[in-house]
């Protein structure tokens, strides 16, 4: 970075600021959060890079509440003129606001320790033809390995620091960086297809390996070409370590105090509840070193903790912001963002006894998912889903891709059947994601 690089600039100053002129304003409560971002973004299109682009900007935000009704702003750029104008633009919505008893108050001041190997200097130094170039090695080994495939997706990174100051007294700054790579690959044979996609991202490069996306996701688009039809009937459902994951998210996003209190999720009611089999145990753990999703303070400044969802099939948290904890008289589980949401950081699911292979040969006849959107309604809890990269599993063995087959279930009943999880799972940065196994799960196929 360059002395005049927008990233030295003092953005918690800009937040004690930006609050003081609200509380002078009127604001019986207010928090901002001001920043910047450098960001590089390579597109990769038919084997071929399609556009390399580079962008850098600053953003503020403040929200204030008078009688709990809530005012928001934000601002691109770090002008002071228009930064107060924004803190007017709040003070005056929330004034205007209707006035809303559930809000009890921000959070107060909760000093933390900095969690570590969130900054990556050498991610931070480096420019768009380093991203190119892990963009165009992806291309090469692509080529190599399968002259016709067709590769698409993108190589980026980030670098931001950013800050956050309340009228209760909280004023912390952080700053991080990433990279990511996500490609997928398309084979032809024929008439034959196959396809697959696969990812890696992280904190800091030694924990990557950007530059081997594209052979990963070829390998998987080879196990994907020749996919057969099965017929239906109730059989055991394999969760790989990606749908695994796909399907924990979606279960931990239904436990969101939000929805729950608007009666928009399908957990409504199970708190302390039995919902899962014993073998179910997820914590969401903000504070792993190097996490994608770790920090010390959620976005309104809460101080993060892990925090216990799930223990041994039962339902004994909710995710929390200090609007929800307020209006339930809970604490808030540092989950909260500053634009009032909530949201999961890193998920780790319990391991069992026994790895992925041997919960494979266990199974008489079954469907072993590779990665899928095994996603609930939040509100219902139903599933339906396409099984676009599975495999069909007849005595122990994977025996071929299959196509055009679809699941179909209620999660409150699916997650009685899970029976094991496995003792190995894939791990990225501050996330874990383990081989689940249900069984007795109706599988609608077209033989």
């Amino acid at each position: 970075m360059t002395k005049d690089d927008p990233l030295k600039k003092t953005y918690l100053d800009i937040c004690c600021r930006c609050v003081e002129r609200a509380v002078r304003l009127g604001a019986e409560w207010c928090d901002a959060s001001a920043g910047a971002a450098r960001d590089i973004s390579v597109a990769v299109e038919k084997t071929g890079i399609k556009t390399a682009d580079a962008g850098q900007g600053e953003d503020a935000a403040i929200r204030v509440f008078v009688r709990g009704g809530m005012g928001y702003a934000s601002v691109s750029g770090s002008a002071r003129r228009d930064i107060d104008r924004a803190v007017e633009r709040a003070v005056a919505l929330a004034g205007e606001a209707t006035p809303d008893p559930d809000f009890r108050a921000l959070p107060p001041p909760q000093p933390a320790p900095e969690v570590e190997g969130l900054y990556d200097d050498r991610i931070a130094g480096m420019g768009v033809e380093d991203v190119v170039r892990i963009a165009a090695a992806n291309i090469q080994a692509a080529r190599a390995m399968e002259p016709d495939v067709n590769l698409s997706g993108h190589v980026g990174l980030a670098v931001g620091e950013g800050a956050l100051a309340s009228s209760t007294g909280v004023a912390v700054a952080a700053r991080g960086t990433e990279i990511d790579a996500d490609l997928e690959a398309l084979l032809k044979r024929g008439q034959d297809k196959g396809y697959f996609y696969d990812f890696d991202f992280g904190r800091n490069l030694a924990d990557t390996a950007p530059e081997k996306v594209a052979e990963s996701a070829i390998l998987g688009a080879r196990r994907f070409l020749g996919a057969r039809r099965i017929h239906s009937g109730r059989m055991t459902l394999i969760l790989g370590p990606l749908a695994a994951y796909g399907f924990i998210g979606g279960l931990v996003g239904a436990a969101n105090a939000e929805s729950i209190q608007r009666g928009r999720s399908y957990l409504c009611g199970k708190l302390g509840e039995i919902i899962a089999s014993e073998h179910l145990t997820v914590v969401d753990d903000g504070l792993v070193p190097r996490g994608m999703r770790s920090g010390a303070h959620d976005g309104e400044g809460t101080r993060r903790r892990p925090l216990t969802i799930i223990e041994r099939g039962r339902l004994v948290s909710l995710l929390h912001n200090s609007y929800t904890a307020g209006k339930a008289g809970a604490e808030s589980t540092g989950h909260g963002t500053h634009s009032g949401g909530i949201a999961a950081t890193n998920l780790r699911p319990a391991l069992g006894a026994r790895p992925a292979a041997e919960l494979v040969r266990e199974v008489k006849e079954g469907i072993y998912l590779e990665s899928g959107e095994i996603r609930p309604d939040p509100a219902s809890g139903d599933i339906s889903a396409s099984i676009d990269f599975g495999f069909y599993v007849k005595d122990g063995c994977i025996q071929f891709p299959v196509e055009s087959a679809m699941l179909g279930a209620n999660i409150l009943e699916l997650l009685p059947r899970l029976d094991a999880v496995s003792s190995d799972a894939r791990e990225e940065p501050g996330i874990l994601m383990p081989t689940l196994r249900f069984q007795d799960v109706q599988i609608a196929g077209t033989e």
